[in-house]
């Protein structure tokens, strides 16, 4: 081998500049990776790869041509490149490196290898959150060059820290997400050259307090956010004087800021945001001032206590680039001094109650700014249509703020936004089409609820950046067919509009990064294309409530990430599809929630419906819907993030759920179809479902008898099949049962016994005449010899008092008393009259009167919330048809009428309404219909 000074590295005789051993080593690393994206495309072993200090990440010594560099982060922010696989022990046969960052990655928790004590000559090492486990190799005290070490947020079983004792030169220590509460003191402090210190996440307590006190001449950062420490700042640490950075956020911290904290002459970032600090603002302020408000330049007490205005003097923070004051008790009015904070960068006033106008006098000398948070406030924000600001702001978050009618015509000028929330800003107009010209930096874009109209243009022309796009038009008056997407796009929901057509258009989106669509709630018609297998990465897909027919494509079986699909309230026809090959439903195992009720679907449920495995087991959701930094956690509203939001049918409401909220939920409902057959045997092993709703079907058979085992149910709805057989035992362990409607099937024997059975009403059980037992009859047949004269006796006495009352015309009124007051003899042989007792005339005292048939006005409710719930309802007809206390009463429901004398409902008219679905044949048990 020849030696070359120069460029890079070693010659070698056939001209390659890479050690050899060393490439070798890069190599078995990469052997135990998964690379989807082709990041280590450059690394191989053919001939035009062999110089291996010109792959990524590597950078070799200009002198020696050993391998001093390897930086592989992957950074929160762009997890699409991340490496997947083993931590292999030959990456540490790089004895030559200085520097070694991995962070970011997943490495199926690995071990770090003991071998890691070989690399003496690294100065940097960067672990953060790359899913490594174990415990922490003693030989790390042999990296005794280190300067910088961040084993933060993995999976570690640390069972001692004595390594660090050796480690002289280290500058840097960051051990965030770990449990250390137990490891203290963890280094020498009379040797220790720690500046920058990172323990946030450990469940460390104020007994940490004395330990960190040694630092006070040295440290000049200091995480300790999201602890476990109470009570009050302590003055203590007023005596750090290099401090430049304290975060305390997300802790319990009690009361004040202590006025010693206004020495801090040094201090440039204070975060205090999620404690339960409480006070006037003013105060808090006032304890900063000092020479504190000359050096301070970020700012963050959110998420606290903190009462009053925004005091004046806050314009005397003259360093202040960012003021977070977002979610506490602010009110009044924005002062216009805040234009003297010149050198404000980015502010977080949102969630308080401040009101007022905001109008150019506010921002006119903010020309550094770049970020402005002020949603669901009472603001109204003027600005004149011509106002140029002086600003150029890379996002903004103004929901709930007034900016209309108009739409707001000084965004024009901000040409380098990414991230932009307007949503219920009250803007009833068109989207002009300046607006389309956007920076190639957008990725978020939320223009929902509002009265925005007309038609979409071709977004996939307009918009264009690599990172991929969010965008929310929901709840607005867009109308026309779905525009074109860009190809890259990550988010999609247009639920709530007029659009109307095909769509086709969806399939353009070929970027494998959707992962999250909703166009729910509009009048789209025609088949479901099938071209889902482009979006693998898909977590989200609502097409509810539209005119969409035919079968469900088999590709949607390529949906592998998939965890909520609503396709409810459309026409679908044809079998579900079924599990025997993978592009099938039931390979859908991250499913949490499954709505295809209210369509045309036959044949039977798919017996592998167990495989939905996440809804048998208790874990976290299969992906994380969110993504943040550091600094962007100061800021809960602002984060990097797709749409996580959905309507959904839950225990009969139509209600939406957001922000994570969403995959809570487990459901299955496949209601009103044309199933048959059997309900799945093994369906009782998807131990975390919460509702389950098979109703209106023609479904046979007997309920599994394992029901009991599906602990976690909270709804469950079997009304309107045929099927029969005795009602299983282990019902009887559903003990958060709150909704059950087991009616009008074919049901024989009694009804179990618990607490939980019997706390519902007999319209639970209602139309399965060989059923018996409580809360439907006070005795089975069997057991009738038994009952003893006295109960014998409470009926008959029943009876006279009934006659007595029929003899005065009161005999409604008295037995919707008696069913409240008297024991349970005379109370369930009261739901046995009511659900078997025709009355050839019905005497109308109040709105509880009965009709012809006599049911009570729960039945009768209940007739007409069955009614509703068979219809599409695109525009809120019946808004006012709800199980809401303040809409019981059905005859101040639109398009019915009662008659005056009697309350009973005589007519229903509900045409022109725009209504669609199924009819519902009890609506024809109301004989008193004219």
């Amino acid at each position: 081998m020849q030696t070359s000074i120069g460029s890079n590295s070693t010659t070698t005789d056939d001209g390659v500049k890479c050690i050899k051993s060393e490439r070798q080593a890069l190599l078995a690393f990469k052997q135990g990776l998964v690379d989807e994206h082709g990041r280590l495309s450059s690394w191989g072993s053919e001939e035009e790869k062999k110089n291996c200090c010109e792959w990524e990440g590597v950078q070799c010594s200009n002198t020696t041509g050993h391998i001093t560099m390897l930086n592989l982060t992957t950074y929160l922010y762009d997890r699409h490149f991340i490496l997947r696989g083993n931590l292999s022990p030959s990456l540490f046969k790089l004895q030559h490196l200085i520097f070694l960052g991995l962070s970011g990655n997943n490495f199926n928790l690995s071990h770090i290898p003991e071998s890691i004590g070989s690399l003496n000559k690294m100065q940097h090492l960067d672990l953060y959150y790359c899913n490594l486990s174990g415990s922490l190799p003693s030989q790390l005290a042999n990296l005794t060059n280190l300067q910088y070490l961040d084993l933060s947020y993995n999976k570690f079983n640390i069972q001692s820290l004595v390594w660090l004792y050796h480690l002289s030169y280290l500058q840097y220590l960051r051990l965030g997400g770990n449990d250390l509460s137990k490891y203290f003191p963890i280094i020498n402090t009379s040797s220790t050259s720690v500046v920058h210190l990172d323990l946030g996440s450990n469940n460390l307590t104020a007994s940490t307090f004395q330990w960190l006190f040694n630092f006070s001449n040295s440290l000049v950062s200091l995480d300790l956010s999201s602890n476990q420490f109470r009570g009050p700042i302590p003055e203590t640490f007023s005596c750090m004087t290099l401090l430049e950075e304290l975060l305390f956020s997300n802790n319990q911290l009690e009361g004040g800021i202590p006025k010693s904290f206004g020495n801090l002459c040094k201090l440039r970032y204070l975060y205090l945001y999620d404690n339960y600090l409480d006070g006037i603002l003013l105060e808090l302020i006032g304890n900063l001032s000092g020479c504190l408000q000359l050096s301070l330049e970020e700012l963050y007490l959110g998420k606290n206590k903190i009462r009053g205005p925004l005091p004046d003097m806050i314009k005397n923070f003259r360093s202040l680039r960012v003021l977070g004051l977002f979610k506490t008790q602010l009110s009044g009015a924005i002062p216009k001094s805040i234009r003297l904070l010149s050198n404000l960068v980015e502010i977080y006033i949102s969630s308080n109650s401040l009101n007022g106008t905001i109008r150019e006098s506010h921002f006119s000398t903010l020309s550094k700014l770049r970020g402005l948070s002020m949603s669901s406030n009472s603001l109204s924000i003027n600005f004149s249509n011509d106002w140029i600001p002086p600003f150029q702001l890379e996002w903004m978050v103004l929901r709930l703020c007034k900016l209309g009618p108009k739409f707001p015509s000084w965004l024009k000028s901000q040409r380098n936004f990414s991230y932009l929330d307007i949503s219920g800003s009250e803007i009833s107009d068109s989207i002009p089409k300046w607006f389309w010209n956007l920076s190639s930096r957008v990725c978020h874009l939320n223009l929902s609820s509002n009265h925005i109209y007309g038609i979409l243009p071709d977004l996939s022309t307009q918009i264009s950046n690599s990172f991929g796009l969010g965008i929310d038009l929901s709840e607005n008056k867009l109308e026309g067919p779905l525009p074109v997407f860009p190809v890259n796009v990550t988010s999609i929901s247009l639920s709530k509009n007029r659009f109307n057509g095909s769509i086709s258009s969806l399939c353009t989106i070929s970027g494998g990064k959707l992962q999250f669509l909703d166009v729910s709630h509009n009048q789209l018609f025609g088949k479901l294309p099938d071209c889902m297998m482009q979006w693998t990465s898909l977590v989200i897909l609502n097409l509810a409530n539209n005119h969409l027919f035919g079968k469900i494509p088999s590709s949607i079986g390529s949906l592998y990430h998939l965890e909520s699909l609503g396709l409810q309230n459309n026409s679908f026809s044809g079998e579900i599809p079924r599990g025997d090959i993978p592009l099938q439903l039931c390979w859908l195992t991250n499913l949490t929630l499954l709505d295809l009720s209210n369509n045309n679907l036959s044949g039977n449920i798919p017996s592998c419906i167990h495989n939905l495995t996440t809804l048998a087991q208790q874990k976290s959701s299969a992906h994380d819907h969110y993504f943040t930094d550091s600094h962007r956690d100061a800021n809960s509203e602002y984060s990097g993030s797709y749409a996580d939001k959905a309507s959904v049918m839950w225990k009969g409401m139509e209600r939406d759920y957001e922000n994570g909220n969403l995959k809570t939920l487990k459901i299955i409902d496949l209601s009103s179809n044309n199933l048959t057959g059997v309900i799945p045997v093994h369906i009782s092993v998807l131990f975390e479902l919460v509702e389950l709703n098979l109703s209106r079907n023609q479904l046979t058979g007997s309920i599994p008898s394992d029901i009991g085992q599906m602990r976690q149910l909270e709804s469950l709805d079997l009304s309107l099949n045929q099927l029969s057989g005795h009602l299983p035992g282990s019902m009887s362990q559903l003990n958060f049962l709150s909704i059950l409607n087991l009616s009008y099937n074919n049901f024989s024997g009694r009804i179990p016994l618990s607490t939980q059975m019997q706390s519902f009403d007999a319209y639970s059980f209602v139309g399965n005449p060989a059923l018996c037992g409580l809360p439907l009859t006070p005795t089975y047949p069997d057991d009738e010899k038994s009952e003893d004269k006295p109960k014998n006796r409470d009926i008959a006495e029943f009876w006279q008092w009934f006659k007595l009352g029929m003899e005065h015309g009161v005999a409604i009124g008295f037995v919707g008393v008696l069913v409240v007051k008297l024991d349970h003899p005379w109370k369930h042989l009261c739901f046995l009259l009511f659900n078997n007792m025709k009355i050839r005339r019905a005497v109308g005292l109040n709105s509880t009167a009965v009709d012809h048939e006599v049911r009570c006005i729960e039945r009768k409710r209940q007739v007409f919330l069955a009614f509703n719930q068979g219809l599409v309802d695109d525009y809120g007809v019946l808004s006012s048809w709800g199980s809401e206390e303040e809409k019981r009463d059905f005859c101040k429901r639109r398009g019915v009428q009662c008659s005056k004398a009697t309350r009973r409902v005589i007519e229903l008219i509900l045409q022109d309404c725009s209504l669609r679905g199924k009819s519902c044949p009890f609506l024809f048990e109301l004989q008193s219909f004219r």
